[in-house]
């Protein structure tokens, strides 16, 4: 009975034994499932959570993907190519005559072959872009002689409005080339529009009677209005080195290499914005840089200008560039006009021109002496060997100008000296007063001679008669009052007109004038004569 309870108790306890292992049978299997998943997901390199919202995906953010796809991309650009590297973004189109020896197709295929001559002349050192002008883009010779270069930088330096009002050039140069048939003659016009310097090169006229030359003739006109272009790389003093743009490209042609020795080089300054473009340019009048030492890509030159330090030491925000151009001119106008009167040029003045300036030891007599017309104007040729003249103006003994040029290679020039009407205005009341200066010395010696003959006599009245005349005459200090009186007035005018070296030309005047009364006026002669009159007396 007792064993019957024992089993019966057994059966109830393995019966309600059974679930509880079951179930935890089932909690160890889901937990090795999940270790497993964790140890799968670490190495696949996938996190728990993201295996969690695999299986059991949620719905996506909208707002968060919208801004993560609109997340901005940041691209880095390219470095720029150095300036020795980099080759000119040419633009060259033509304007063809309208004749039945030039139909549409000829002048493509003239095109083609113009193309094909400056490609093997310049090769890498140009991109070039040439075509048959279109019918809104011809021009004429008469259009490119009125040629205005503010209206070409309008045309092909158009506006960018994402860099707020500046400019973005497509090409370096555009040149524009016209052909015109007169007769037998075919006459070749080019002119180049630089971007750089936002100028217009002189024009450049070539004729040909043989068509089958006409290709070269072009390519010739193109190569003589390019103006190559550098950029300053050391600027210390009196050291200047220059890179020159596509400098490791160099021409086919070695003639057509730029910035050999020897050469002048105009400098001009290019004045940046904070965000490095361009507000303004400037032309150095009057200076120009001779290449004296030449190393592939760079070369040294030495500065010639009429003034002391053309180019700035500080250039910050400040770009100095320099071209070569051929003098295509036979001779250069040059008109000469005083500063603030630019309506009343200087008549007759006798102008100098010397291939060097003179000194005290080389005088320089080989001059080549002009007078200015009606006009103010005079003409200069240009020379051969060393282009590089010095134009010396001068004004009575005075010289108003010392400037260097080149003839031929700028049509007109317009030249300001100082206003010489103060510094003529004292020269005159000077000579008067000289003239007056030396009637005074020349009565006192006079009278002094004739004292002293009457003292010899013993005509003692007639003696104080002179001395008294003597003494009547205008004194040291009087005199030179006088003087002093006029510089002061004349160096007022001048500083007013801010005219340096009209005040520094009074001032020698009338110092000299002073030197002299001090010298020849000194009251101690009156002393010394009526002593000399004392000891005749008994």
């Amino acid at each position: 009975m007792q064993q019957q309870r024992i089993t019966s108790h057994i059966g109830q306890s393995s019966s309600s034994t059974i679930p509880v292992i079951l179930v935890g049978l089932l909690l160890l299997s889901a937990s090795g499932n999940r270790l497993h998943a964790q140890s799968a997901d670490e190495a696949s390199g996938t996190p728990p959570e993201a295996s969690a919202v695999e299986e059991h995906p949620q719905p996506a953010d909208d707002a968060a993907t919208s801004k993560a796809s609109s997340a901005p991309v940041v691209v880095i650009p390219p470095a720029p190519t150095p300036l020795i590297l980099d080759p000119y973004r040419v633009r060259v189109r033509l304007s063809c005559p309208v004749a039945p020896n030039f139909s549409l197709q000829q002048s493509q295929d003239f095109s083609q072959e113009v193309k094909k001559l400056l490609s093997a002349r310049f090769r890498q050192h140009w991109n070039l872009d040439l075509a048959t002008a279109e019918s809104e883009e011809r021009e004429t010779q008469q259009s490119l002689q009125l040629a205005d270069s503010e209206a070409w930088t309008a045309r092909w330096q158009p506006l960018d409005e994402e860099q707020e009002g500046t400019h973005a050039p497509t090409f370096d140069k555009v040149f524009h080339v016209v052909i015109e048939q007169q007769g037998a003659l075919l006459f070749v016009t080019a002119v180049e529009w630089c971007s750089s310097s936002q100028t217009l090169s002189p024009l450049v006229n070539l004729q040909t009677a043989d068509r089958r030359d006409l290709a070269a003739t072009v390519a010739n006109a193109i190569a003589r209005a390019f103006r190559p272009l550098a950029e300053i790389e050391v600027g210390e003093g009196d050291k200047l080195e220059f890179q020159v743009r596509a400098g490791e490209l160099p021409p086919a042609d070695p003639a057509l290499v730029p910035f050999q020795e020897g050469q002048y080089i105009v400098p001009y300054l290019r004045y940046l914005g904070k965000k490095r473009t361009v507000q303004r340019i400037q032309m150095l009048p009057w200076t120009f840089l001779k290449v004296v030492e030449r190393d592939r890509s760079r070369f040294r030159c030495e500065t010639v200008s009429a003034f002391r330090q053309p180019i700035p030491q500080s250039r910050r925000r400040v770009e100095v560039m320099a071209m070569w151009q051929h003098p295509n001119w036979s001779e250069s106008e040059i008109r000469i006009y005083p500063r603030g009167g630019i309506n009343t040029p200087l008549v007759g003045y006798r102008c100098d021109v010397v291939d060097r300036l003179p000194t005290l030891e080389d005088p320089v007599p080989e001059r080549d002496e002009y007078y200015t017309n009606r006009q103010g104007k005079l003409s200069v040729p240009a020379s051969e060997g060393d282009p590089l003249r010095y134009l010396l103006v001068h004004s009575g003994q005075s010289i108003l100008a010392r400037v260097p040029l080149i003839p031929g290679l700028t049509p007109h020039l317009e030249l300001e000296v100082p206003s010489d009407r103060a510094r003529l205005g004292v020269e005159g009341e000077v000579s008067l007063l000289q003239g007056e200066l030396i009637d005074i010395i020349a009565t006192r010696e006079v009278l002094m001679a004739r004292a002293r003959g009457a003292a010899r006599k013993q005509d003692w009245d007639a003696v104080a008669n002179f001395t008294e005349e003597i003494v009547a005459l205008p004194t040291r200090d009087q005199f030179k009052g006088r003087v002093e009186a006029l510089q002061l007035q004349a160096v007022y005018q001048a500083r007013d007109a801010r005219d340096r070296a009209a005040e520094s030309r009074i001032k020698q005047l009338c110092g000299g004038l002073l030197e002299s009364a001090e010298t020849h006026l000194d009251p101690g002669r009156i002393a010394e004569f009526r002593g000399e009159m004392k000891a005749m007396r008994p």
